[in-house]
């Protein structure tokens, strides 16, 4: 059967994986990621539906489309196929035309299930990302802030954040323009961005107000991260058009105590912010 699929097959351009039995099957498909599987119900080792059950428990198979090939014909065992995961059924004996046309298929709906994927997860990116800055927006850091708050509430994890303020971004609209203050304010996040972990966030919290969110980070961790924040961004003019301006940023941090949600904990960075530009709050203070 499989040399008579082969032969088939062969004709149409696919590139072709063969397996004798299910478990070697899949080895196959967890190493090859295929973009179709045919599937024989009765293969040896593991039939054809113990295959596709583990086909259907793994994350990154699951989506990929399987024809079950079997001799059986009752409408309730294509309806079982169907039930379990497949995404199609050939009955054998097959016409090469009917085998070509249900991979192609089958190659198909992978084809705009991926496109979906993609598109659902660049909506996903759009909705949560600044497009000036490409930061995390508004909504999006709160909702990181937020679980990582009850996470620390929960299960005591050290956490701090730093509220950052671009010094000045009103006068270099009125000196240069809007664009050059755009231009600033990409700078600046870059900078921070480059001096974050990778488990680290930062979001624009409003018009010049950067929210970094540094997980399992204290009170001992996040002034020195305060430093780095604004050692980076200080560290050289931003460029606009010939024009050489210097940028620097004021900073006020809080770090989570016992009863602190997000919204205490950014009240209290915003007071450091205002009370100490650029002294990070104690633990518990404001």
């Amino acid at each position: 059967m499989r040399r008579v699929m082969r032969r088939f097959l062969g004709e149409t351009g696919y590139e072709i994986f063969e397996a004798g039995d299910g478990e070697e099957a899949l080895r196959l498909a967890t190493g090859e990621r295929p973009d179709v599987i045919l599937l024989d119900r009765q293969i040896p080792l593991l039939d054809g539906y113990g295959v596709l059950a583990s086909l259907q428990d793994d994350p990154e198979l699951r989506e990929v489309p399987v024809v079950l090939v079997t001799s059986h014909g009752e409408p309730d065992e294509v309806a079982d196929g169907l039930r379990r995961g497949a995404h199609d059924y050939l009955r054998k004996p097959f016409e090469q035309q009917e085998l070509v046309a249900r991979v192609h298929a089958a190659m198909r709906t992978k084809a705009l299930r991926d496109e979906l994927r993609a598109r659902n997860a660049e909506l996903e990116r759009l909705v949560s990302t600044d497009l000036l800055t490409g930061l995390l927006n508004r909504w999006a850091t709160g909702e990181y802030l937020r679980v990582l708050s009850s996470r620390s509430q929960r299960h005591g994890a050290p956490l701090s954040i730093v509220l950052l303020d671009v010094d000045g971004i009103g006068a270099v609209n009125a000196a240069h323009g809007h664009a050059a203050g755009d231009a600033v304010l990409e700078a600046v996040a870059r900078r921070v961005s480059s001096e974050l972990r990778e488990e680290d966030a930062a979001g624009r919290w409003s018009g010049d107000e950067l929210l970094v969110v540094a997980p399992d980070t204290g009170a001992d961790g996040v002034a020195p991260l305060v430093g780095r924040l604004q050692d980076a961004v200080s560290a050289r003019p931003v460029s606009v058009e010939g024009e050489e301006i210097a940028v620097t940023v004021s900073a006020g941090a809080a770090t989570h105590v016992d009863g602190d949600d997000a919204e205490a904990l950014v009240r209290r960075a915003e007071h450091a912010l205002a009370a100490g530009r650029g002294r990070p709050a104690p633990p518990g203070g404001g």
